[in-house]
């Protein structure tokens, strides 16, 4: 039996948190959740007998590995989306620690779902690119302004969300608008004009939008 249990609560907490994920941590004996959105929190505490915040991987390993039953609960997917569900994950797999993970939607798939008439339709991209925000800021040429651009952070102050945008502003138009989602909310804006900050996800369409597929018949 799995002393640990990681799930993903999705990017919008709690639309995009599936039963499995809530019943799994619903069994936990203590479940860490570093979340600092209030209200997400409160309606997670409503399915866990103890909710806590973590100080670190090393607490939560060292819990799962005296007591059994914890849970982490994390935003977006655990896998791809947060450094704390990775650190656990190799922590428990190098001290032989019997654990599951649980899927969540990524923040690549939670955009892409509510974005396509953002990018002007389905008629198609040749690609889609994604990249999390410390990439960008070491190399803002990494990415290409050819194709839709799924920017993301898990922590990201916002300084460095700033100077991210800035540093990709000259490769599109002037006041060419960007989508931001957050836990607030989304919000639409010209690229400099968007505000993210932690746990945010910022889709920009491409400098020139595709042509429509002709289709012959």
């Amino acid at each position: 039996m799995e002393k640990l249990i990681i799930c993903g609560l999705g990017v919008r907490v709690p639309e995009e948190t599936t039963l499995e994920s809530l019943q799994a941590l619903a069994d936990c004996r203590v479940v860490y959740c570093d979340l600092d959105d209030k209200k997400a929190r409160a309606w997670l505490a409503g399915y866990c007998k103890n909710l806590k915040t973590p100080a670190s991987a090393a607490e939560i390993l060292s819990d799962a590995a005296k007591n059994g039953g914890v849970g982490l609960a994390v935003w977006g997917n655990p896998q791809s989306s947060s450094r704390l569900a990775r650190e656990v994950e190799l922590g428990a797999q190098s001290s032989g620690l019997v654990y599951r993970a649980y899927g969540a939607i990524s923040p690549i798939g939670s955009v892409f779902a509510r974005s396509v008439s953002f990018l002007g339709g389905d008629y198609g991209y040749q690609g889609i690119q994604s990249y999390d925000l410390e990439t960008v800021l070491q190399d803002a040429k990494a990415a290409t302004t050819e194709l839709p651009l799924v920017l993301y952070a898990e922590k990201g102050e916002p300084a460095k969300w700033k100077a991210a945008l800035k540093s990709l502003e000259a490769g599109y138009p002037a006041g060419h608008k960007a989508r931001l989602y957050a836990p607030e909310g989304e919000t639409e804006a010209a690229l400099t004009a968007l505000k993210p900050a932690d746990r945010c996800v910022v889709l920009i369409p491409p400098a020139k939008p595709p042509e429509a597929r002709k289709t012959k018949w």
